[in-house]
């Protein structure tokens, strides 16, 4: 599994750059959805991929394997956030962490990755927490972000950063 990331740029154009630098491939191949709205590449059922964009960050993860993504921009929400979008055993680390936005963001995007993977979404699993066997989970912060991965290979210890230029 790859992760790559870049500010300011589609997901389509940044999964392009990884494409070609992974596998060579100087075209997309063509893209479809699942019923739970995962993007995927039905003539190429050998190349797995997830994206996900919040602000000026997008992140794009490559595997032979199911994967999902997710990075959000850490910013205060709702007081109440927390309580309503995690679960109990979410909401009971979240405290045990000490709390606060960033805090919220390492396990949210933590739950909307898996969520992903399972191509399932956000909406179908709502109310359950990502199960800790089984699949590989990857975490990465920066400054004013937080992202996760999570799939059926070994995370990556990093996000490669693509500059815009080295898209052309």
């Amino acid at each position: 599994m790859t992760l790559y990331g870049i500010q300011d740029a589609p997901p389509a154009v940044l999964l392009s750059y990884a494409l070609r630098l992974e596998l060579g491939l100087e075209q997309m191949p063509e893209l479809a959805r699942s019923e739970g709205g995962k993007p995927f590449f039905p003539h190429r059922p050998d190349v797995q991929f997830n994206w996900s964009h919040s602000g000026r960050y997008v992140l794009c993860a490559l595997s032979r394997r199911p994967v999902g993504v997710d990075i959000e921009v850490v910013k205060p929400r709702r007081e109440t956030l927390p309580a309503y979008a995690l679960t109990e055993t979410e909401l009971a680390a979240y405290k045990a962490r000490g709390g606060g936005w960033p805090i919220f963001y390492d396990l949210w995007t933590r739950k909307e990755a898996w969520c992903k993977y399972t191509g399932e979404g956000l909406r179908a699993l709502w109310g359950q927490t990502p199960p800790d066997t089984g699949l590989h989970y990857g975490a990465y912060a920066g400054d004013g972000w937080r992202a996760s991965v999570c799939g059926e290979e070994p995370a990556p210890g990093e996000i490669l950063w693509v500059r815009r230029e080295e898209l052309e």
